[in-house]
């Protein structure tokens, strides 16, 4: 039987009493109200599951959920994991107030497939089966089972079973099956005892598989146990996948510490929250805004707690409209992303909104400008199409995660992760960092990384020039990282860009170059001796550099600490004039007897026009002389 399991579970939604568990027995052959409580008051209280037949030898899941108000709980619990409805309606009653609300609840609960079925058309004539269809096309006008089949039958008599099996395999075989990629999560709706065996878990697997001898974790409780066997309809099987009705054997694990609430998951894949981002609309039907801070009953997977609604950017939300919010459960609770919730009044239970749970694992925002980006990570996140975009989004946001926080707030599997992390790394928006764990950093968190250190460097090097450059914990306290791995490959990537130089075991920047006194006089020395021998034949700073094999930076230190203490100057096109030159110039200016000229000067230092102009230019600005046409005066003895 397990090779002909096909994985989909279609539930039941309808009033009380309308003949759900009927319909489902006439299409199984199984009594779906298995508590004697059901059978004493005639209605389903709890779920109920069966395997269901197809014509063409497939087997399904079908599961029973209870139409009354006071269920709403289980109906909900029931429509986890479900991939189609099938939607009844007593022919004699039409459509009621649960009906309604089941059918919204599956609204906001995401489900896209079903079919209507009229059920006890023995007990009405034609003219009321019109009435009953005009009914359910009413109330099915814009909703997701607007043009989908109809089916009349009689679960009594078996009129229409036929062809309601025959709609629902054509159902099946049209709907895209669930992913079985991604860690292993089946919410939890029953647990109990077999003599002999322990406990066991029954649930709708969401997302991936399990197996015989897999390692699984019991959450929010983060108990972890061990896979003994695995069934789907009674039927022991090795591996059972996302889509089908499961129930697993676990060992070490006592009936008192698990129940319907918890998630049977992959172990370090699925978090214990007290915050969840999510997205929640209020359908334009209802009446009620939903408030900030409203405290409401959450209904996720088969949980079902108090929570407090956050609002991010309003005080409500109006009907017709929807938006970002935090939830905070009053215990925590396991969800997956993705997941579809429904939010009730706490009292009178009504219900008011649904949503989606966009990130399992939230953080409250601190500030005004936490909680703008906060809202925008959330707008991006929600309308993401795939894991990659997911992924960008969550990386942006973050700034930094490691591969397990990206696995765990994700909710996919490694070579899904590993496939994102490659496309965003060649493009450039994000880098690995590998130490005893991988690390993903934003680009943007990069450039903050690099704009803070770099800043912290240029302080650095002004405060204390005679330094090589920054040992790795100070640039570690810099830049708040305190692990030394995650650090040194940082640094690495700052390398790699060439804005930063590892001198030793140093950091600096790469155009500066550390103070050492003892070079920096003797470059002082000869500098002094080199433009001192050229005499009045001034050399230029280019001339000098390279003569002398001085750097650039090197250069310009000298040139400005001789500058401040009046030994040298720059005169025409960057000569170089010390003190020594001009006093002993000025001395033979104040021997001449008769008219300064240029030529004259000329003649007397053995130089040449191209130095002694600008010299005697130089003597101009200061008022050391003043030209005369041609000529010079002295102004200064």
């Amino acid at each position: 039987m397990a090779e002909r399991e096909y994985p989909f579970v279609i539930g039941t939604a309808g009033h009380i009493d309308h003949g759900k568990t009927a319909v489902v027995k006439a299409l199984s052959g199984v009594d779906c109200d298995r508590l004697a409580e059901e059978k004493k008051r005639g209605m389903t209280i709890e779920l109920g599951f069966a395997p269901l037949d197809l014509p063409s030898g497939r087997t399904i899941s079908i599961i029973d959920v209870p139409g009354h108000e006071k269920f709403i709980r289980q109906m909900v619990a029931g429509a986890a994991g479900i991939d189609a409805v099938m939607l009844v309606v007593a022919a004699d009653d039409g459509v009621m107030p649960q009906t309604k609300e089941h059918l919204e609840i599956l609204t906001l609960l995401g489900i896209k497939n079903g079919i209507t079925v009229i059920n006890k058309i023995d007990l009405v004539d034609e003219e009321m089966l019109e009435l009953a269809k005009d009914d359910i096309y009413s109330l099915t006008a814009g909703t997701f089972l607007e043009g989908k089949p109809m089916i009349p039958v009689s679960a009594l008599r078996g009129d229409g079973i036929a062809e309601l099996l025959t709609e629902i395999e054509k159902m099946v075989l049209s709907t895209k099956q669930k992913e079985r990629n991604g860690a292993f999560f089946m919410p939890i709706d029953r647990a109990f005892h077999i003599s002999g065996f322990g406990t066991v878990l029954t649930g709708t697997a969401i997302k991936g598989s399990v197996s015989e001898g897999d390692e699984v974790e019991i959450m929010p409780a983060r108990i972890l146990s061990r896979v003994r066997s695995v069934q789907v309809h009674g039927e022991n099987v090795t591996t059972a996948y996302a889509g089908q009705r499961v129930a697993v054997n676990v060992s070490g694990t006592s009936l008192d510490e698990v129940g319907r609430g918890d998630v049977l998951a992959a172990p370090d894949m699925f978090p214990a929250t007290g915050c969840i981002d999510v997205t929640v609309r209020v359908p334009a039907s209802f009446t009620d805004p939903v408030e900030h801070w409203q405290r409401l009953r959450l209904h996720v997977g088969t949980s079902d707690t108090v929570a407090r609604l956050s609002l991010l950017d309003r005080e409500r939300i109006l009907p017709g409209e929807s938006a970002q919010a935090q939830l905070l459960p009053e215990e925590e609770i396991t969800v997956n992303s993705g997941a579809r919730f429904i939010l009730r009044t706490y009292s009178p239970l009504r219900t008011i909104a649904g949503g989606t749970v966009l990130l399992p694992l939230g953080e409250r925002p601190k500030s005004k400008s936490s909680k703008e980006s906060l809202i925008s990570f959330l707008n991006e996140i929600s309308s993401a199409d795939s894991d990659r975009d997911r992924f960008a989004a969550l990386i942006d946001y973050k700034g930094i995660l490691s591969s397990g926080e990206a696995l765990m707030l994700l909710g996919v599997e490694k070579n899904a992760l590993e496939s994102a992390v490659s496309s965003l790394d060649a493009k450039g928006r994000i880098y690995v960092i590998k130490t005893g764990d991988t690390f993903y950093v934003s680009s943007g968190r990069v450039s903050r990384f690099k704009d803070l250190l770099m800043s912290e460097l240029r302080k650095f090097h002004s405060e204390h020039p005679e330094r090589r450059g920054m040992e790795a914990d100070e640039a570690g306290k810099c830049l708040s990282v305190g692990d030394p791995r995650f650090l040194k490959e940082l640094l690495k990537i700052f390398i790699r860009d060439k804005w930063l130089v590892l001198d030793g075991d140093r950091y600096r920047l790469s155009d500066f170059e550390p103070f050492d006194e003892a070079r920096f006089f003797s470059g002082v020395s000869r500098l002094r001796e080199f433009v001192l021998s050229a005499g009045y034949s001034t050399p230029s700073i280019e001339e000098s550099r390279a003569a002398l094999g001085i750097s650039d930076r090197e250069m310009s230190r000298i040139i400005t600490y001789l500058k401040e203490k009046k030994d040298l100057a720059l005169i025409g096109d960057g000569y170089l004039l010390l003190s020594d030159i001009e006093e002993d110039l000025r001395k033979k200016l104040a021997g001449i007897e008769g008219e300064i000229t240029l030529a004259g000067i000329r003649d007397l230092t053995g130089s040449s026009r191209k130095y002694i102009l600008p010299i005697l230019e130089y003597f101009d600005s200061k008022g050391i002389t003043r030209r005369v046409g041609d000529k010079r005066l002295l102004l200064k003895k």
